[in-house]
């Protein structure tokens, strides 16, 4: 009798009850391990992103800067994805050239961004006149409109309007 009493009096976990903790921590892990995976997918994606908004935003700043000191435009060479001007940098014309050739933006043959999935230069008579798409002695104003491909293939598109000063 000793024995018996000895046996039911002993405390501890059934191999049921075992299994059952173990099967159930294992979901949990499941889960919280998805959980992480897709915040740092999210880092990632933002992050990525964040450097397309900034590259589009530098690129943008830097071809207004060029185009605010535009003296003159070929008109021969002029097109929506490309155009060749004169500008004077410390009093000596320098000719530029902006193209967008396969992905890349290039100023002068040299690569401006990468991941450009479209350029499109707009040429005005004035702020609310008809887009052009080439270059006149008449036109006023320059439209850039640049698109890069960020993360998830996600397009940012970047605009704006330049009035050259010394024409």
């Amino acid at each position: 009798m000793k024995t018996r009493k000895k046996i039911l009096s002993q405390k501890g976990f059934t191999l049921i009850e075992t299994i059952t903790v173990l099967i159930l921590v294992g979901i949990i892990v499941v889960f919280a391990g998805m959980g992480i995976t897709s915040v740092i997918e999210g880092y990632l994606l933002t992050k990525t992103n964040a450097e397309t908004t900034q590259k589009g935003q530098v690129t943008l700043t830097r071809l207004v800067k060029e185009f605010t000191v535009i003296s003159s435009v070929d008109p021969g060479v002029s097109s929506p994805t490309s155009i060749t001007f004169t500008s004077y940098k410390q009093g000596v014309a320098v000719n530029h050239v902006v193209s967008w050739v396969g992905d890349n933006l290039l100023l002068d043959g040299d690569i401006l961004t990468d991941h450009v999935s479209g350029f499109d230069l707009g040429y005005y008579d004035s702020y609310n006149g008809t887009k052009q798409s080439s270059w006149t002695s008449t036109r006023r104003m320059i439209e850039i409109t640049l698109s890069i491909r960020g993360a998830n293939d996600v397009i940012s598109v970047f605009t704006d309007r330049v009035v050259p000063r010394n024409l």
